[in-house]
């Protein structure tokens, strides 16, 4: 991997670190705890639009990878679950991607979000169930962000894409597998797209 994506990954992740401390402290505490929540928002394929850049989506690969609680038989599960997202609800990168909804394949009942600590994208971490809309995050931080992960993504590929989490993945695995080539802690063997 270059000197300058595994840079740009680091400073990724320490944004969305910063992100997260800030949504935590602010907000958090007036939102309902997702692990007691019977909602499981990220599962709702009518709910979750999150788009997200190639550099995230490396990021997240390289999360599932390298986490010793993910082996070859549950990362290739995840893989299989965001082939199935985009065929289902018709994913693409062309288009108005924001307007098409999906249940997240990241997503892992009794568990959450299996790039949580590492990857997670910021509309994942701002968002929460909160009784009053008074205790909404503002939006202004979180498009910092986002325009920081624009930025970030333009120096090491040339251009921002966004699309929708289950079509970054695939793609990255099936078009731009050296991505990921330094990451496997076993030898991959990507189930094929159908």
């Amino acid at each position: 991997m270059k000197e300058n994506k595994r840079k740009a990954l680091v400073q990724l992740r320490r944004t969305k670190q910063r992100f997260a401390a800030y949504i935590s402290q602010n907000y958090a505490h007036k939102a309902r705890d997702c692990r007691t929540c019977s909602e499981q928002c990220c599962n709702d394929a009518e709910f979750v639009n999150v788009n997200i850049t190639r550099l995230e989506a490396v990021a997240m690969l390289l999360t599932l990878l390298r986490s010793p609680r993910i082996g070859k038989e549950k990362y290739e599960q995840i893989i299989t679950r965001a082939r199935s997202c985009v065929a289902k609800y018709q994913l693409s990168k062309y288009g108005d991607t924001f307007s098409r909804t999906y249940a997240c394949p990241l997503f892992e009942p009794k568990q959450g979000c299996l790039v949580h600590w590492k990857a997670k994208p910021a509309a994942c971490i701002q968002h929460g169930c909160y009784e009053d809309w008074r205790d909404l995050p503002d939006e202004i931080e979180m498009r910092r962000v986002e325009a920081f992960v624009a930025r970030l993504n333009r120096a090491i590929y040339g251009e921002t894409q966004w699309a929708p989490i289950p079509v970054w993945l695939t793609s990255i695995v099936d078009e731009f597998p050296e991505e990921l080539a330094e990451a496997p802690l076993y030898e991959l063997s990507i189930p094929e797209a159908k």
